[in-house]
């Protein structure tokens, strides 16, 4: 609805003879007795033409009223200084109904195709190293608005991008084969190599000479030394079965694509050649590197002073391959940290002529997540896996259903179900940009803004669906009486879910799902305790809010997917 009226608007403004171009914003009241939307277009225009907003406002409410769309309102009044505000009708908000029970798991899916064919990067695992809680967020994130931008109608695709190249894999080939054993290594690959990558970095605290013998079995790596070539694919082998695990265990789906940083390794000459054509290259002590100081942006390097290549020179040749494919805009969800770094790739594209337009190359940013203790990390051995993660909160999960419904059919399964969920959605509840700081007490808490508190809510919906023992048609039962107020808020919602999922997309803020759904539940909850359903003795009026619950569950049902989170039936 809120498109109709944006282009409603723009319509009654431009046959009143103001700009066709208007900037206009259609926002939510802070409260429902303000109507369902609200514009102040008139006081900006008012200012421009030093006529007063209330006048302008009620030319425009004038111009609206003689459109079609007047219909859906059943009140358009002006407030305050020049608000316009829009109080959808009762009649609108039961043919929304009637297309929630028709269009069920479809209901809120973008109906044009998009033009953009765009490509995410998310997860970027690295070879031979554990993965942590602090990983996951960009695979929750990543998967989520893969999610949600199919959902709303674009061609996407995605890849993870994985680590298997740089100087981390002459550090883990110097450490292996000085203190590595084959033999113990096999049994138990990604730990042992974990074990042999956090003894180098010690080691480098101490004494930095390791480090430059780390750089130096890289060199080799990348000139082709048959030993290291050799070691770095078993590395890859054993690291390539650990992520499908992962991907299993956190029910995240596989990327489309596979290119990894080392297959950009034939590809990155050319970019130097390319560099050097459009004298952006500079030599600076043995380094290539291109000079961004003028640009705010330090110095870019390109390959180092002892040849090794680095990850700017392959997000370089990254960024080009995909747009070769036909990919118009690249998102990489990557966490703040690495926003100089892809400011400098993204202005070197520009440079190059590359990159155009800067909404061809999206950095998706988003905050630290660590524990109460501080931070997690991989060098320090002081990370947690997903797996140990997992198995507490389905060990949490499992004792917190036992005590709420100990006869629950099938506890291992919705404690997985119900685990996951608090996982994810206690990431994408907070907006992306924070550093968050994970806690048990608020993940798994069944009320509040979390997983649990929602996946309950639609699993008691179901439980009076069930009860109640009536099929609900694909149509609401006709009651002609006048709705409640708690009835009509909910309808308000659904009506908002569609402009919601478009909002979502547009900003690549998952958060902005949870909102709304935390929103729908709790309107849920308090209809729920004041109106009679299976009490109700008027068969209409009990057939009515029985499709109106039904939808409800529907939404969440679809707005959990969204998140990468199952509704179970039952919990």
């Amino acid at each position: 609805m809120k498109e109709v009226l944006v282009e409603t608007i723009h319509k009654a403004l431009s046959n009143l003879g103001y700009p066709s171009d208007t900037d206009l914003t259609v926002s939510y009241p802070p409260e429902k007795k303000f109507g369902d939307y609200s514009v102040s277009v008139a006081m900006s225009l008012g200012k421009s033409s030093q006529t007063p907003p209330r006048k302008i406002a009620q030319e425009i409410v004038n111009e609206i009223r003689k459109s079609k769309s007047a219909e859906a309102f059943e009140k358009i009044e002006i407030v305050g200084p020049g608000f316009i505000n829009f109080h959808l009708s009762q009649k609108f908000l039961l043919e929304n109904l009637l297309e929630i029970l028709r269009k069920k798991n479809k209901y809120g899916a973008g109906a044009k195709k998009k033009q953009d064919k765009i490509l995410i990067e998310y997860f970027q695992p690295n070879v031979a190293k554990h993965l942590h809680v602090g990983h996951l967020r960009t695979a929750v994130i990543g998967d989520s608005l893969y999610r949600i931008l199919k959902f709303a109608g674009y061609k996407i695709a995605s890849e993870s991008h994985m680590g298997d190249w740089g100087t981390q894999f002459g550090l883990l080939l110097y450490a292996y084969k000085n203190w590595g054993k084959e033999q113990v290594v096999k049994k138990d690959p990604i730990n042992e190599l974990h074990k042999l990558y956090v003894e180098i970095n010690k080691k480098i605290e101490e004494d930095q000479s390791y480090l430059e013998k780390g750089k130096a079995e890289f060199v080799k790596l990348e000139q082709g030394d048959p030993e290291n070539r050799r070691l770095w694919q078993k590395f890859v082998k054993w690291s390539m079965n650990e992520f499908a695990k992962t991907y299993a265990l956190i029910d995240i789906r596989k990327p489309d694509f596979n290119w990894p940083e080392s297959f950009y390794e034939d590809k990155m000459p050319h970019v130097l050649e390319e560099l050097k054509a459009k004298d952006l290259l500079e030599e600076s002590e043995g380094a290539q590197i291109v000079d961004l100081t003028g640009k705010g942006l330090g110095v870019g390097l390109i390959v180092k002073s002892d040849r090794g290549t680095t990850y700017l020179l392959r997000d370089l040749a990254t960024f080009i391959y995909r747009k070769s494919k036909g990919f118009t805009k690249q998102l990489y969800v990557v966490d703040s940290r690495q926003t100089h770094t892809l400011r400098q790739t993204f202005l070197i594209l520009e440079l190059m002529g590359k990159m155009t337009n800067p909404s061809e190359a999206v950095h998706v940013v988003y905050g630290f997540l660590s524990l109460p203790e501080g931070a997690m990390s991989t060098r320090k051995g002081t990370a947690i896996e997903p797996q140990e993660l997992i198995d507490k909160a389905n060990e949490l999960a499992m004792e917190i259903i036992h005590k709420k419904n100990p006869k629950l059919k099938n506890k291992k399964k919705i404690a997985r179900q119900v685990a996951l969920g608090a996982i994810k959605y206690f990431d994408l509840s907070h907006n992306r940009y924070s550093d968050i700081i994970f806690e048990w007490d608020k993940v798994l808490n069944f009320e509040g803004n979390t997983g649990p508190y929602l996946q309950y809510t639609h699993a008691r919906i179901q439980s009076i669906l069930r009860k109640s023992k009536v099929k609900i048609p694909k149509t609401p039962a006709q009651d002609p009486s006048e709705k409640l107020p708690e009835e009509l808020a909910l309808m308000r919602d659904l009506n908002r879910f569609p402009e919601v999922v478009h909002e979502a997309a547009e900003s690549y803020y998952p958060n902005r799902i949870c909102d709304y759904l935390y929103t729908l539940a709790g309107d849920f909850n308090a209809f729920y305790q004041t109106v009679p359903v299976l009490k109700e003795h008027d068969k209409n009026k009990l057939q009515f809010r029985l499709s109106l619950i039904y939808s409800v569950a529907q939404v969440l049902k679809n707005g959990l997917s969204l998140l990468g989170i199952e509704a179970p039936e039952e919990m």
